[in-house]
């Protein structure tokens, strides 16, 4: 009896123990609520019915060189479904459900588990608290959560379900590890449904998802506001900072720390931080030009919050003061971003909103005489990529052809003109424009949730003439 009592003893300290620790693993209480991610589970297991099984996988690990691995980011549809940020870790959906142990006395009915690592205290003790099974069920919602190690016999167990169709993601040529050897059950089926037949048809959830991620939530909105207003915050004080003299890696450090300060746990993409000849450059990040008296600056820089990733851009002078030839080229890309947003709403397609910024483009290059024709696609030599594109748990989000009030999009046009461009006076040379805003579709318009960053010239200028905090000497 004394050793009963011991063991009990002990038993309860260790549950006592792990629930005290669960209060450790959010320190983040902005996020999206258990409820809605149970809705979405909810809304799969509805759409492919009481003969099916889902399954998905959380993004793998990915190694930066030698021992060091990149910092964990969550895969979009897991973490769409789920809200779990740990990696290692799976989830089954069964609309008709089944029966779990969940310990040695207990069993339920559930239609939903999921699979997370083991907790471990050596191992958290290096990496941090993991949620565990407890954690799992208290904090993200599931009905049930088992260690990982019990995925196998679980999965192996629903293919003998009866079911008719499995939803599985394909397993990628870069999943590797540890996450690679618990997805084997998912590869073996999927290498036997090839060499033999089976009464299972095999079909890749992720369509269904990007369906369901195309109209954002209340909730994803104002995760997406907030990821907005921070890059802007952060926009702002790189227009007061920025001076000739400074690098383009201290603007990106500026960046970097605003989007910090106000929360952002990450940058939605790597800062783009382009001065003269480097502002003609879509993608250029390398980040390393001294900024020149002249140059015009086009920095394209915004945070993710809570796994959701906005994307504003701003050009601007880096001497505070906008050349002729600059404002000529800016204006144009300006009023090509005013058509495209007047245009942006419910039930307009989105080929509609991108023509309507095409043209002002079109006609502006055409007027200064840097291409010879209003008509046809002269003018992409110098705006050589798309209007914009949806925004969400991916920075290129998920969307569709036709605008509905719940969407976001950047409305981005720009003005690319690299030296040596044949026929262009030499005046417009290494002029780099882009304006990007985050815009979101409403029941009778749009509104612009990065609007707090000045667009108009002489606002820009003013703005620039005030000091922020990115230019202060380092003691």
């Amino acid at each position: 009896m004394k050793t009963l009592f011991v063991m009990l003893s002990i038993l309860s300290l260790a549950i006592a123990q792990q629930s005290e620790s669960l209060k450790y693993l959010q320190y983040d209480t902005d996020v999206i609520s258990p409820a809605e991610y149970k809705t979405r589970r909810d809304s799969v297991m509805k759409m492919i019915g009481q003969d099916a099984v889902a399954v998905f996988y959380a993004g793998p690990e990915r190694m930066r060189n030698a021992d060091v691995d990149f910092l964990y980011r969550q895969a979009d549809n897991f973490f769409y479904l789920t809200g779990f940020t740990e990696p290692n870790a799976l989830l089954i959906l069964v609309p008709k459900g089944t029966t779990v142990k969940l310990n040695d006395s207990m069993t339920q009915t559930v239609n939903e588990i999921l699979f997370v690592q083991n907790r471990n205290p050596l191992a958290e003790s290096w990496t941090g608290r993991r949620y565990g099974i407890e954690g799992a069920m208290n904090l993200i919602g599931v009905q049930a959560a088992l260690t990982n190690d019990k995925f196998k016999t679980t999965f192996q167990r629903m293919l003998f379900s009866g079911i008719k169709y499995l939803y599985a993601q394909p397993v990628t040529s870069d999943v590797s590890g540890e996450l690679r050897e618990l997805v084997q059950p998912i590869q073996s089926f999927v290498d036997n449904v090839k060499v033999r037949n089976t009464k299972i048809e095999m079909r890749d959830p992720n369509a269904m998802i990007h369906t369901m991620r195309v109209i954002k939530s209340p909730e994803e909105i104002a995760m997406l506001r907030k990821a907005t207003e921070i890059s802007v915050v952060a926009h702002n004080q790189a227009m007061m900072s920025v001076e000739p003299g400074m690098y383009e890696y201290e603007l990106q450090g500026l960046y970097q720390y605003v989007f910090q300060r106000q929360g952002s746990e990450y940058y939605g993409y790597p800062c783009i931080n382009g001065a003269g000849e480097n502002s003609v450059i879509l993608h250029y990040n390398t980040n390393r030009k001294k900024i020149n008296n002249g140059d015009i600056v086009l920095s394209d820089c915004a945070a993710e919050y809570r796994g959701y990733s906005s994307d504003v851009t701003r050009s601007y002078p880096a001497n505070g003061k906008f050349t002729k030839e600059q404002k000529e080229i800016y204006q144009i890309v300006l009023n090509a971003q005013k058509a495209g947003i007047g245009a942006a709403k419910p039930g307009v397609k989105w080929s509609d909103v991108s023509a309507a910024a095409d043209s002002v483009i079109a006609d502006g290059l055409y007027n200064l005489g840097i291409t010879k024709t209003k008509t046809g696609m002269g003018f992409k030599k110098f705006y050589n990529h798309g209007l914009g594109h949806p925004v969400g748990l991916n920075v290129h989000d998920v969307g569709q052809a036709t605008l509905v009030a719940g969407m976001l999009y950047t409305v981005e046009p720009g003005i690319y003109i690299p030296e040596n461009s044949d026929g262009v006076d030499p005046k417009y040379w290494n002029i780099g424009i882009r304006i990007e805003d985050v815009i979101l579709v409403t029941e009778t318009g749009n509104e612009n949730l990065s609007a707090g960053s000045p667009r108009e010239i002489s606002e820009i200028e003013s703005l620039m003439k005030k000091k922020g905090i990115g230019n202060q000497p380092l003691k």
